[in-house]
């Protein structure tokens, strides 16, 4: 699909979905017509750059209710700036954040998604870099992701045998062996949540045999994970490409191991509106 849509250019423009905080951002969003991002130094970790990003699509937490844990809505970005939170928000100039300086995106009309897109899994997230061809096509919120060739292949082969993969799942845990420790993010190329017990499924294995200094750091984020429940099964790029099937039978083995997957606690049957959201007292970023 090469030619301009209503939605955009599907080879070329890319898209940031976002979460937004509550139905009173929403409403923001439609009437106000602009988002914000709480400083420049988390948008300059967004992949690729702020600047490189031709819509925003909204992806919608629990607080939306029936409406929770999916994308409906998005809008073009028209220009990006510099403002104070107080600026922003005028009505709130006790916030303990008033005065620090925000990245506001200033945004064309809002509008529905031909259909919308769901998390089965109601996962929590932040920003996801994608494409308007990927927003075009996916079926549900993980088809979004671009991952490498082999984390493609294997994406892929997981979903064909009804696996569920979550992918570039984040969570955060505190190292239990080390009194007060600091809680720490940790992303996981995918996640398959069974029965007794969850699956990090990685596929950088071969930089463990040529770095013995990234090889200590996996094999110390194994131990925390293990230690809060989860298996870590590493692959390394060759062993995929050359052939699959063996790395698929070593998954499906932990699966049964472990009881089998759990089924997506959400599989939401969403209808398109086109109601502007009503305002939310839920307390924003």
């Amino acid at each position: 699909m090469s030619a301009r849509t209503e939605l955009g250019d599907a080879d070329t423009d890319r898209v940031l979905v976002a979460h937004i905080p509550s139905q009173r951002d929403l409403l923001i969003a439609h009437e106000r017509h602009w988002y914000r991002i709480r400083s420049r130094s988390v948008a300059d970790r967004i992949q690729g750059g702020i600047g490189s990003f031709s819509h925003i699509a909204f992806y919608q937490p629990a607080c939306f209710g029936a409406e929770k844990y999916c994308i409906q809505r998005f809008a073009e970005i028209t220009n990006i700036k510099s403002a104070r939170r107080l600026e922003l928000l005028p009505d709130e100039p006790a916030h303990p954040r008033a005065s620090e300086e925000y990245l506001k995106l200033e945004l064309g009309p809002v509008q529905l998604l031909p259909s919308p897109i769901v998390s089965q899994r109601g996962r929590r997230l932040l920003f996801v870099p994608t494409t308007w061809a990927r927003l075009l096509l996916a079926r549900e919120l993980n088809d979004l992701f671009a991952g490498s060739r082999v984390e493609e292949l294997l994406y892929a082969r997981l979903r064909e045998r009804g696996l569920c993969p979550e992918r570039q799942y984040s969570i955060e845990y505190r190292d239990p062996s080390r009194s007060r420790s600091p809680r720490r993010s940790y992303f996981l190329d995918f996640a398959l949540f069974c029965a007794r017990k969850s699956l990090n499924i990685e596929t950088d294995g071969d930089h463990r045999a040529i770095d013995s200094a990234a090889a200590a750091r996996d094999a110390e984020r194994d131990r925390v994970l293990e230690a809060h429940g989860w298996q870590v099964l590493r692959f390394g790029s060759a062993e995929i490409e050359r052939d699959l099937d063996p790395s698929l039978a070593r998954i499906a083995e932990a699966v049964e191991r472990f009881g089998g997957i759990k089924p997506p606690n959400r599989i939401p049957s969403l209808t398109r509106n086109t109601r502007t959201p009503a305002g939310s007292a839920a307390t924003s970023v």
